[in-house]
């Protein structure tokens, strides 16, 4: 019951996380912004780490895919994500990244030979027609296809943190996201965006961010992935309404965006449970 309540608070986070990166890049550079969101995060889980540091046996091989989901994750997938949701908007950007469910699964029959079936068949067919309702709106439609890419990578980062996560959840978190930190910082070094946004609504979403992938590892260790991945991509769905309730004119959510959005996320949760 823990790892449910888990799983639905980080979809929580998550989703309140798009509303304060909608109204916080309004005004801030996306890269500096994501690096600001990722040097926080880091740094707040490797402290809560560090009390129980003496504890901890660190594989080597284990925290290198954990560097790489980073990569893969924090600095490809999340700056995808957020340099989109200024054009399409934050319900938008993060129903296109729920696709990692998708991606997730097509990489489970590719790579792994996981047998597809109708529950996957179903959900892929109800997301990809969740997509297409996005699409008949009036918005950047090229923007709203990069922002699908997403997905993949957030996809990928999966598969690498589920062979790569330690017993330490903080401490797995943290080299995570510090990696995907200093492959920001060096961008934004090298294109002169190298500073620390002090943006009240990017600080929360530092924070909104960081409570979530706590609560979502945590709910990996307790609960199974078929109960914990689809309660935990709720998130577009409470980013939509929690959008609608408070910055409706910023969003330009309509009933098409609501529909959508339900479409998609029901469409990743089909592709989930077809896993079990």
């Amino acid at each position: 019951m823990e790892g449910v309540l888990f799983a639905f608070l980080a979809s929580v986070f998550w989703g309140i996380n798009g509303v304060f990166l909608r109204l916080g890049l309004e005004k801030e550079d996306v890269f500096s912004s994501t690096m600001t969101v990722m040097l926080i995060g880091s740094v707040a889980t490797f402290l809560v780490a560090l009390g129980d540091m003496q504890n901890i046996r660190v594989d080597p091989h284990k925290a290198i895919l954990l560097v790489a989901a980073g990569f893969v994750s924090y600095f490809l997938g999340r700056i995808i994500t957020y340099r989109s949701i200024p054009i399409v908007g934050s319900s938008r950007a993060y129903s296109a990244s729920s696709t990692r469910i998708l991606f997730s699964a097509m990489l489970g029959v590719l790579i792994l030979k996981e047998e597809i079936n109708l529950l996957i068949l179903s959900g892929i067919v109800m997301m990809v027609s969740g997509l297409y309702i996005f699409t008949t709106e009036r918005i950047n439609l090229k923007e709203f296809y990069i922002s699908i890419s997403s997905g993949l990578f957030f996809g990928i980062a999966s598969l690498l943190i589920k062979v790569g996560i330690l017993d330490n959840v903080f401490l797995s978190l943290s080299i995570a996201t510090f990696s995907g930190f200093t492959f920001l910082a060096v961008f934004c070094f090298l294109t002169g965006r190298m500073f620390f946004v002090r943006n009240k609504y990017i600080l929360l979403s530092a924070a909104t961010l960081t409570s979530g992938n706590v609560l979502f590892y945590y709910a990996l260790k307790i609960s199974p992935l078929v109960i914990t991945v689809p309660l935990s991509n709720l998130y577009p769905v409470i980013t939509t309404f929690v959008g609608f309730l408070t910055v409706r004119e910023l969003e330009r959510i309509n009933s098409k965006t609501i529909a959508a959005s339900i479409v998609t996320v029901f469409g990743s949760i089909l592709i989930s449970l077809g896993h079990s």
